[in-house]
């Protein structure tokens, strides 16, 4: 009856409150929410690779050849240059990545602890070693940046959340409410591995103008797509938009690595 305060409508205030947090806290509490991790540094490698090989046990690798030698390459030149930036975080993983013959999946991952792979379907798309950089250089920014074990932290916490508030509708609630947070952080992973993988590809010796260039490419593929606030990725507009705007400091830095002779 009008007025009532049944479990419906509860629930639906409350999915209602969760949704309007996700989408006007402040800037500081967001970042202060994203920042946070309980899970130890030292349990990271043994997280990763747990999930790295139950994904690679089924599929065919590539294990020599020119894809298989450019992966290698890329990934020595990119993890050293991460190391300039965060060497703690990269001294204490090892580092390792796999090229999967997949045609078919224009992708490639990371893992906690530095594991990582990149399918053959994202090759013609990356056309090339400097493409590859970008790819790659955005994959180790999510490790050295602990996205992965972030995005659990959170995933806990909103967990804990609804257990001590949500009462009887705590399935329906965890699953938008946690739902909403990994959205917002989701897409600001991306465009925080974004800017940094710019960064490292740029000491690593390679340009980053090939970083718009690649995502002009992926954009160019088109398919559908959601909404860019549905998104655990943000829109390709979004993300060009941002990386154009951090070329004169990647320019800078891709000039004087070439410089001290630092270059593929």
């Amino acid at each position: 009856m009008p007025g009532s305060d049944s479990p419906r409508r509860r629930t639906v205030r409350t999915c209602l409150a969760l949704s309007l947090m996700a989408a006007t806290s402040c800037q500081a509490i967001n970042e202060a929410i994203a920042s946070i991790n309980v899970v130890p540094l030292a349990d990271e490698p043994g997280i990763g690779q747990q999930a790295y090989d139950e994904i690679l046990s089924g599929e065919q690798l590539v294990t020599a050849g020119p894809a298989y030698r450019m992966a290698q390459d890329v990934a020595r030149r990119l993890v050293e240059s991460a190391r300039t930036f965060e060497p703690r975080i990269v001294d204490a993983f090892e580092w390792e990545v796999t090229v999967i013959e997949a045609d078919e999946t224009v992708n490639a991952f990371a893992l906690p602890g530095g594991k990582m792979a990149v399918y053959t379907g994202i090759l013609p798309v990356t056309q090339g070693e400097t493409g590859l950089a970008v790819v790659m250089g955005h994959e180790i920014a999510h490790v050295t940046h602990r996205h992965g074990t972030k995005a659990m932290t959170r995933q806990i916490g909103a967990a804990a959340f609804v257990e001590a508030f949500a009462g009887g509708n705590r399935r329906l609630i965890t699953e938008i409410g946690t739902g909403l947070l990994q959205l917002r952080y989701g897409r600001g992973a991306e465009l925080e591995a974004d800017r940094e993988g710019l960064m490292y590809m740029a000491r690593a010796g390679y340009d980053p103008r090939e970083a718009v260039a690649f995502w002009t490419r992926m954009q160019a593929l088109g398919g559908d797509a959601p909404p860019e606030w549905l998104s655990t990725h943000p829109a390709h507009d979004t993300r060009i938009d941002q990386l154009r705007s951090l070329l004169p400091e990647a320019v800078s830095i891709y000039e004087a690595s070439r410089a001290t002779g630092n270059s593929p």
